[in-house]
């Protein structure tokens, strides 16, 4: 059976009470096999096509990470019209890499995956709305959404998590004063 754990999301109410939100599932196995794939993409140990081998499976999981790096971040970065390594002409970018970066550290923690999800109705209901206003629907969209967290640090939420997720790296085997940071913290110590 999978590692998984469980996270209920608190909100204070007026009296005092927290009311749990919802449950998040992080499957620890899925995240890891997920990350362990991402970085074989990136190095070029593994072909686009391997990688969906690979992503599939990881995505039969209840862990809304998973399914949220592939669509928003990973299926970005590589062509499925012919089977290639990202490698030569179609290596990714630094700026790229520090993203994938990013998204291993975050798969690699047990950090609930808290951005708001945009799937089935949703997801219908704001391209039918796209398509009658002209693209103008997803600009409040996008706005709404860069409020919802540090857009900068995604899929981190805030910049806590993720200044406290690099201090703890998980490949490098080092501690915090590792030579490898990525983009520094704006306001950050």
């Amino acid at each position: 059976m999978a590692d998984t754990a469980c996270h209920v999301l608190h909100a204070p109410t007026q009296r005092g009470l927290t009311l749990a939100l919802e449950v998040i599932m992080i499957d620890r196995e899925a995240r890891d096999r997920f990350a362990q794939a991402i970085r074989a993409l990136v190095a070029g140990t593994i072909t686009n096509d391997e990688f969906e081998g690979v992503r599939f499976p990881a995505l039969d999981t209840a862990d809304p990470a998973i399914a949220a790096i592939y669509q928003e971040g990973a299926w970005h970065l590589y062509s499925d019209l012919e089977e290639h390594r990202l490698r030569g002409k179609h290596a990714i970018s630094r700026k790229d890499k520090s993203h994938v970066a990013r998204w291993v550290l975050f798969l690699k923690t047990d950090l609930p995956y808290e951005w708001p999800e945009l799937g089935g109705a949703r997801f219908f209901a704001l391209g039918l709305a796209n398509l009658f206003t002209l693209g103008v629907a997803n600009r409040f969209y996008v706005k709404w959404f860069k409020q919802q967290g540090e857009v900068d640090i995604w899929p981190f939420i805030r910049h806590e998590d993720y200044a406290a997720a690099l201090e703890r790296p998980v490949y490098l085997g080092v501690t915090s004063n590792n030579s490898f940071k990525p983009t520094p913290l704006r306001g950050a110590a």
